[in-house]
């Protein structure tokens, strides 16, 4: 009997929207780094249908972060390099923080949708994850986008990633910070395009 072998790829590319919810105005429109050692990792995981200590490897959250950028007195901005190679410990530069505990906790903010797209005779999807940043969202965020001091309690980001359930950092995105306040509903779209065999 003859065995037949076939050798195939898997490709991941991810793209973000943040728009105002209201008006649309689009804050970014860019394309995201991916960390492909975790990607496998959940991909497998998932397949098998195994969990790491009772959590799966399905996306769950976006994580916020402040770390990804450095701005001089100038207002020159330096854009640090996305953390998505090697370990499966990889993650943001620095974590935004949820205040309205005690204590603080990494802001991890659940995704709300998912959105499965199949394309009819071509070898991708697209998985839309959606999470919406409402208003009074966060509680200790600036009342209005009069940013300053660039301060954390501000809600100034600029990185943002994927996570699974089990912790592990799926995307690294890191952009022109934006900042999130009380009067503002923010809408962000990650879109993951996954290939198989081209």
């Amino acid at each position: 009997m003859k065995t037949l072998k076939e050798n195939s790829s898997v490709n991941v590319e991810g793209h973000v929207l943040i728009k105002d919810f209201d008006s649309g105005e689009v804050l970014l429109d860019k394309y995201n780094a991916i960390n492909f050692q975790n990607f496998a990792l959940a991909v497998a995981k998932s397949i098998a249908n195994q969990k790491s200590d009772g959590k799966g490897y399905f996306i769950s959250k976006l994580a916020f972060g402040y770390g990804g950028t450095t701005i001089d007195a100038s207002g020159n901005i330096t854009y640090n390099e996305p953390k998505v190679s090697g370990e499966t410990s990889k993650g943001l530069y620095t974590a935004s923080k949820d205040n309205s505990v005690t204590p603080a906790v990494d802001l991890q903010v659940a995704v709300t949708t998912f959105t499965v797209n199949d394309a009819d005779n071509q070898p991708y999807s697209d998985l839309e994850c959606k999470v919406i940043l409402d208003y009074n969202f966060p509680a200790d965020a600036a009342t209005v986008d009069n940013y300053n001091t660039g301060a954390a309690e501000e809600f100034v980001f600029d990185e943002i990633g994927l996570i699974t359930e089990a912790g592990t950092y799926l995307t690294h995105l890191i952009f022109h910070p934006i900042q999130k306040s009380k009067n503002r509903k923010l809408e962000i779209l990650y879109t993951l395009r996954i290939r198989a065999g081209v």
